[in-house]
């Protein structure tokens, strides 16, 4: 039997975690390519992109065709966010095993939350668009907190809204890793994410599928206990 988590909530970035948005971003980086005459790309080209965010993803784009980066990106950034949260959930789904993983952290008392660096509202729509809304006690965005990852004020906004003591933070890039470590919170690390991720040695464990999940989580928290 696996330990009780009743004090923990554990927090999860949303993008290339929980949720592979990988090719409604890029359709929404396509959509300004298109905008301008350029070809579409495939989404392998900018998923390693995703984790750097809209504006990342839109010069990635222009570059690829040899074409200089805008200089007013803004017009660019805004068409970008236009199309994406009319089509937010057009391609994106949860990874495989989700639903599975949060029932089992349910059934052993763990709380679960969004710590992301979408704004809320999106993070939100997202959920909304999927089902998964009541599944999470917090939904921290990037501008929840008044700060966003690496910083620590997400993670620890996070744990005050669900009402724990204890996390466990699982997310899939460097930022997550920083901002784990900023609030003092162990992390483990989704294999399979968007990243960036080059400390991935500095997280307490790494994961290859969500069916791994509520081992390590349940191993990682018994720290807690020592």
């Amino acid at each position: 039997m696996r330990p009780r988590l009743d004090d923990c909530v554990v927090i999860f970035d949303l993008d290339g975690t929980l949720i592979d948005t990988a090719d409604d971003l890029a359709a929404a980086m396509n959509a300004v390519l298109a905008a301008e005459g350029l070809a579409a790309l495939p989404t392998a080209r900018v998923r390693h992109l995703v984790g750097h965010g809209a504006k990342a993803m839109i010069r990635a784009g222009f570059a690829a065709h040899g074409a200089a980066p805008p200089h007013d990106i803004a017009p660019h950034l805004a068409h970008f966010l236009r199309f994406y949260l009319d089509n937010i959930a057009v391609s994106s789904r949860p990874f495989l095993g989700v639903g599975a993983a949060l029932a089992a952290l349910k059934s052993q008392g763990a709380a679960a939350a969004i710590c992301t660096n979408k704004k809320e509202a999106w993070a939100r729509a997202l959920l909304a668009a999927l089902g998964l809304t009541a599944e999470f006690s917090a939904i921290v965005g990037a501008d929840t907190a008044g700060a966003a990852k690496p910083d620590a004020r997400p993670v620890l906004h996070a744990m005050k809204e669900a009402g724990r003591r204890q996390a466990v933070f699982v997310g899939d890039s460097d930022y997550d890793i920083d901002a784990a470590r900023a609030a003092t919170v162990p992390v483990i690390i989704a294999e399979f994410g968007y990243g960036p991720l080059e400390r991935a040695d500095l997280a307490a464990a790494r994961f290859g599928g969500f069916d791994e999940l509520p081992a390590l989580i349940a191993r990682t928290a018994q720290g807690f206990r020592r």
